[in-house]
């Protein structure tokens, strides 16, 4: 067919929210399935209290929906944006448009961090979260191991000036305050510094899985909080995640490390659980060979792409 003036070339629309009545072929779009697919996908987000209200679609020239794209809020401020790889380069353009729309509206209901994991070997999927406005955070590894049994694991014997306590609920300040600490020169996704409120992140630990108030702990050097050990029941009941451990500059190097995790597997030791589950910055060499002296094995790899929705 020719262009010409008196027969223009078909276009696409602009990136708009759902209307009622089409989620259900918004979804289909999304999983790229069928409709029953689409169909268990609802169930899931039903009885996992997922939001629905941040799905933006964009139509081809005949006004069907050729991409969906979902914000899922999460806790502190963050929202994971999913959508369907491109299959070449012009679909990519256009869906970094809608991408970029649906983090946009992210905005508008308080988010300030729109994050998505992607597959690494995938050029088209970083490309399309490129033109969404969003940049390249780090390639995480996720790691895990069987759930120690029978004692394997002991409990550390420590230094007479070494302590590690439970975490105080009442002393979230002290908290937030350490793991400010642990973030100096740290080499655990260090484009994250000053991306999110370090309360914000203190949020989203305790909304990681289940909390688990007897997993958190706080190492003391000298008297003084210098660590910190988070481990949270996954959503799954069958795993154990390690939400976070940090050491301050003071104490890094010295062996604190090792230290912390065996005494924090050691008290999981024996747990109904079946995996202790881990993510890892992988640029991060001294954090990923504690975990693999701990027995830690890779399971799989993602890319983690992040955009910043705070007014500069």
């Amino acid at each position: 067919m020719s262009i010409s003036p008196d027969n223009p070339p078909l276009s696409f629309g602009s990136p708009e929210r759902i209307k009622p009545g089409e989620i259900e072929e918004a979804i289909r779009v999304l999983v790229q399935g069928d409709r029953a697919a689409a169909v268990r996908f609802l169930a899931y987000a039903r009885d996992s209290k997922l939001a629905l209200d941040q799905t933006w679609v964009l139509r081809n020239p005949s006004g069907q929906i050729e991409m969906t794209a979902l914000a899922a809020p999460g806790a502190g401020r963050t929202a994971m944006i999913f959508a369907p790889k491109p299959k070449d380069r012009p679909a990519t353009l256009r869906a970094g448009a809608l991408i970029d729309a649906t983090a946009a509206g992210c905005a508008n209901i308080g988010i300030d961090l729109a994050q998505a994991l992607i597959d690494p070997v995938d050029p088209l999927e970083e490309a399309m979260f490129v033109a969404g406005g969003f940049h390249r955070l780090a390639q995480l590894d996720y790691l895990e191991r069987p759930v120690p049994r029978f004692g394997a694991v002991q409990t550390p014997i420590l230094d007479a000036c070494v302590e590690i306590r439970k975490w105080n609920q009442n002393d979230r300040a002290g908290l937030i305050e350490l793991l400010e600490r642990t973030y100096e020169d740290t080499l655990d996704c260090p484009g994250l510094a000053g991306l999110r409120r370090t309360e914000d992140i203190l949020t989203g630990h305790l909304a990681s899985g289940t909390f688990h108030p007897d997993w958190w702990h706080i190492l003391h050097v000298g008297g003084k909080a210098e660590g910190v050990l988070l481990f949270n029941r996954g959503n799954d009941g069958a795993s154990i995640e390690l939400v976070y451990l940090g050491l301050t500059p003071a104490i890094r190097g010295r062996g604190f490390g090792q230290t912390l995790l065996t005494f924090g597997l050691s008290h999981v030791d024996g747990d109904d659980a079946r995996t202790v589950i881990l993510a890892v910055d992988r640029a991060n060499l001294p954090a990923v060979r504690l975990y693999r002296r701990a027995g830690f094995r890779h399971s799989v790899r993602r890319t983690a792409m992040v955009r910043t929705l705070i007014e500069p």
